[in-house]
């Protein structure tokens, strides 16, 4: 028993919660209370008399960082509030904001984050000067360019970042190679690559020179600058004396870094994670951390094995799966609760049968009390929402799917934040170039033309609203002048005496009533009613987060998480099995159980013959693509408290591909699940009725 919290913890957790000096990883597996856990022990360092300001908790998520911050306020009063709980990428931007000295960037400048849509504009209008430059449409080397940021992304994650073109063909070649499971061939490079290395290569320099951060920045540039000046990190391990890490399994080396440059210093870290959970690699999330923290730290591993999630038959299936991961620490989960079922496989012919299938299942739980919000449908690729919605929709069954676009990626939104980040930043050209569709007489290229006169002139937004001759910028110029002034007197203009909410309330209100017309430039009424609930969502939103400057407060919205959209409301839920990590349900039922769904393979899926694994993947220090679909699997199974359900079909047809017939998941037989005879037929597609022949038998 906890002295502070009065909760009761098992062995294996009070060990944890107890240790107070020097590193430990902790191998936490599936709904083990690993978060209960984490507050019981910054509860004890504070009774010990570790202030709660030198107490870092590091999370993935802003929701995760929210819910202990909630239980830590609760349990330990202002005491909890005053532990450091940010997530990576928060952690990143401050240190940004508070080291601008050595990225080149003057007190009295601000950095500004990026949206995908600030990188997508940037980079094409690089990546178009260049191809011109090499007499090439820029639409030739659209799909390259694609590829290229994505494994310029990855490569960032990694800690590689090439300052020049030469060295950026060779790294650019590696990571393809690696991921096609190929030797890397540098000496053959096209044109088209050699056009997007240069681009890559120049977005770097042009964010850098405008004082721009994209999301992979906010830990290459921090994970960098620790490592190559050491008194910074000793610094800061004065500052953060007692750092842990959740979810330490999805870290990536940018991450790693950072922690271990800073705990190097103390050694008090605790790593928190679950090799069998790891499910990010995509991301450029690596296991290998966890074995790199215990060689890197001499640290001793404890275990959080007990699942208090799921009953027996649900772990003990989920463990038989996992275990056929050879590179797995070594943990055996278990439950203490043995009543409930063993998990069902569902057969059917076809996808449309499996889907009406789960409704009937559905409408089961519904009818003996089961709330729908206790009802969740988790797939390995979205492809399945076709299959499934269409079934829901026709049973009249509330549902709603999760994903999709974060609230701050909506346009309205977003437009707030421009408006707020030129506010912030007078020379945000790229948040000004965004709000050009609300501007009347202003099309792309006549922004572009005016932002250069701009910059050829050093002018920056202050500057610009208080120009005499805005005409001398032509037509443009007047337009922009217009708009701006609009910004700036509907925000900071008069509003000393106002409250954050009542400037972001003015703001929101000249957007709608003024010259942006920002509702009444969408014909539709149904989304012209979602967009203006959305806005006042993000009012809602501010007035119960009062932020202390709301423009800072936007140009952090990127770091946020998705908002909950359908709160308070009774429907079953539809997930990936990516967006089901961290959540429970009573039922689970998975759908799409089959070979070719899960684990995932395009090969079969586009009926050809399976997808050998190629050397990358055997190879790879963390177990590769095999064994990160046997952690899908298993994440999913362990999403259920109650009842699970794999549901598999003879045969999918998705829209826009042709039919193909799927045998059902090998992952049924290595969790030592049943086949009847009853299901092994429906597997063969004798689709007889089996009673009949049962009788005829006898």
């Amino acid at each position: 028993m906890s002295e502070t919290t009065g909760i009761p913890l098992t062995e294996q957790q009070n060990a944890i919660a107890s240790h107070k000096d020097g590193p430990m990883i902790v191998l936490a597996g599936a709904g083990s209370g690993k978060t209960a856990t984490l507050v019981a022990r910054t509860g004890r360092l504070i009774d010990q008399h570790i202030s709660p300001r030198n107490i870092l908790i590091t999370t993935f998520s802003r929701k995760a960082a929210t819910e202990i911050k909630k239980r830590l306020s609760e349990q330990f009063g202002m005491n909890g509030d005053d532990v450091r709980v940010d997530t990576f990428h928060g952690m990143g931007y401050r240190f940004m904001q508070d080291y601008k000295n050595l990225f080149g960037i003057t007190e009295d400048q601000n950095w500004a984050i990026m949206t995908s849509n600030d990188q997508g504009r940037m980079l094409n209008e690089i990546a178009k000067d260049v191809a011109e430059k090499s007499n090439i449409e820029f639409k030739a080397i659209r799909k390259d360019l694609k590829e290229g940021f994505s494994l310029w992304s990855l490569m960032k994650q990694g800690c590689k970042c090439p300052g020049n073109v030469s060295d950026a063909l060779i790294e650019l070649d590696k990571m393809r190679a690696q991921k096609k499971g190929v030797s890397p061939n540098a000496e053959k490079v096209t044109l088209e690559e050699r056009i997007v290395a240069k681009a890559l290569v120049q977005y770097e320099k042009d964010k850098r020179a405008g004082g721009y951060l994209d999301f992979d920045d906010l830990l290459l540039l921090p994970a960098r600058a620790l490592v190559k000046f050491p008194k910074i990190s000793e610094g800061l391990s004065y500052q953060h004396t007692h750092i842990m890490v959740d979810e330490s399994q999805d870290t990536n080396l940018a991450q790693y870094l950072m922690v271990r440059q800073i705990g190097q210093h103390h050694k008090n870290v605790v790593m928190v994670g679950d090799d069998d959970q790891s499910i990010y690699r995509w991301r450029g999330a690596k296991i290998a951390n966890l074995r790199r923290f215990i060689k890197d730290f001499e640290a001793p591993v404890a275990r959080l094995e007990q699942n208090f999630r799921s009953h027996a038959h649900i772990v003990d299936s989920a463990s038989n799966l996992i275990k056929h991961n050879q590179k797995r620490l070594a943990k055996s989960p278990f439950s203490a609760t043995h009543e409930g079922e063993v998990p069902r496989v569902q057969i059917n012919e076809t996808d449309r049968d499996m889907a009406r299938q789960m409704v009937r299942q559905v409408k089961d739980l519904n009818s003996q009390g089961v709330p729908l919000n206790d009802i969740a449908m988790l797939y390995r690729t979205n492809r399945m929402t076709t299959i499934l919605e269409p079934a829901f929709k026709q049973a009249g069954i509330p549902y709603s799917v999760v994903g999709g676009m974060s609230f701050y990626e909506r346009a309205e939104i977003q437009a707030v934040a421009a408006c707020a980040r030129i506010v912030w930043k007078h020379d945000d050209w790229q948040a000004l170039k965004s709000l050009q569709p609300y501007i009347d007489g202003l099309g792309k290229k006549g922004m572009e033309d005016t932002i250069d006169r701009l910059k050829a002139d050093d002018m920056n937004m202050v500057l610009f609203l208080l120009h005499e001759a805005p005409q001398q910028y032509g037509k443009g110029g007047i337009r922009l002048h217009e708009f701006v002034t609009g910004v700036f007197k509907s925000s900071i203009v008069g509003s000393t005496d106002q409250s954050q909410y009542q400037i972001a309330q003015r703001l929101i209100q000249w957007m709608k009533d003024g010259p942006m017309a920002i509702l009444d430039r969408e014909k539709d009424d149904v989304l012209r009613v979602k967009r203006s609930d959305n806005l006042d969502q993000l009012l809602d939103e501010l007035s119960h987060a009062e932020p202390e400057d709301f423009f800072q407060y936007m140009i952090e919205a990127p770091l946020s998480d998705y908002l909950a959209s359908q709160e308070g409301t009774d429907r079953v839920t539809m997930s990936t099995i990516h967006r089901s990590k961290g959540l429970e349900w009573p039922h689970v039922m998975i759908a799409g159980f089959s070979d070719g769904l899960m684990p995932l393979d395009q090969g079969l899926l586009s009926g050809r013959a399976a997808t050998a694994p190629t050397p990358a993947d055997l190879e790879d220090d963390d177990g590769g693509r095999p064994e990160e679909e046997r952690c899908l699997a298993y994440v999913a199974s362990t999403r259920s408290m109650q009842t699970l359900t794999l549901n598999h079909a003879n045969q999918y047809h998705f829209p826009g591909s042709e039919p193909v017939i799927l045998d059902i998941s090998p992952y049924v037989e290595e969790m030592g699940l049943e086949i009847t005879q009853e299901m092994a037929m429906k597997l063969a597609g004798d689709t007889r009725d089996y009673d009949v022949l049962q009788s005829l038998s006898r």
